[in-house]
């Protein structure tokens, strides 16, 4: 087959998807919309090959840093989705929805309102670490292809009527997954551990996936806090540990 047509792909539809690390935060009591939450994310990486398939057979790609600075700086009208289908959850055009290309990749910041049924389904998909990945719908400007046809380097897109996407499953695994639980939940379900050990019950295993799940989503100075007694579970030093991040927050 005739590889060479690969380089006439321009200006159509693409998809990329990618493994992200979800933050959620949960606003202030004292703030007045306080049903809205901050997604956040990478929807794409960028200066990462990953392998990619088509009806010639494989290729590799790349992301070209700087690929996104042009449609961003033009304002495009995008979209938060999920799945890239159903009800707008976000978009640029009102301010819910910001993007950002820095060093990684494109960044977004995605204003949610719990309030909403599909909203709340993803964020608790996200917490439970059953949402762990995202995508992005774009179309290609500028482009690279080698000689044979085997490595394309993407230059520059365009996101307008675009999205970017929460989805269940993403072709590019190319950042450390993680999610951190709602601040109100997570908080909550430490204290529930923290007394049980200091009861000096054990946690069942259930507990402990849970634990360590939290523990590696922590912030920095969380993760301090564990880190004499991260290899002890069950101990009563770890309540103690627990209590002293939850007083620290």
């Amino acid at each position: 087959m005739n590889k060479e047509k690969r380089g006439q792909l321009t200006k159509a539809p693409e998809f990329r998807s990618y493994t992200t690390k979800f933050e959620v935060r949960s606003p202030e009591e004292s703030v007045v919309d306080s049903h809205i939450v901050t997604l956040r994310g990478y929807a794409s990486m960028t200066e990462k090959p990953y392998s990619m398939y088509d009806a010639y057979g494989d290729y590799d790609e790349m992301i070209s840093r700087g690929a996104f600075k042009k449609t961003l700086s033009e304002r495009a009208d995008v979209a938060f989705l999920l799945n890239h289908e159903g009800l707008t959850m976000a978009r640029t055009m009102n301010g819910t929805l910001r993007l950002n290309e820095d060093e990684v990749g494109l960044g977004i910041d995605a204003d949610l309102d719990s309030r909403r049924s599909d909203v709340g389904d993803l964020l608790m998909a996200i917490e439970r670490g059953d949402v762990t990945e995202m995508s992005f719908a774009f179309k290609v400007l500028s482009q690279d292809w080698d000689a044979n046809y085997d490595k394309r380097t993407i230059r520059e897109v365009s996101l307008d009527r675009g999205d970017v996407s929460a989805v269940n499953y993403g072709a590019n695994p190319n950042t450390v997954i993680a999610a951190r639980a709602f601040p109100h939940a997570r908080d909550a379900q430490l204290a529930r551990l923290a007394s049980a050990l200091e009861d000096g019950d054990q946690i069942d295993p259930a507990q402990r996936t849970q634990l360590a799940r939290m523990v590696r989503a922590l912030p920095a100075k969380d993760s301090a806090v564990l880190a004499d007694v991260a290899e002890d579970l069950t101990g009563y030093n770890l309540a103690l540990a627990l209590k002293a991040m939850l007083a620290n927050d």
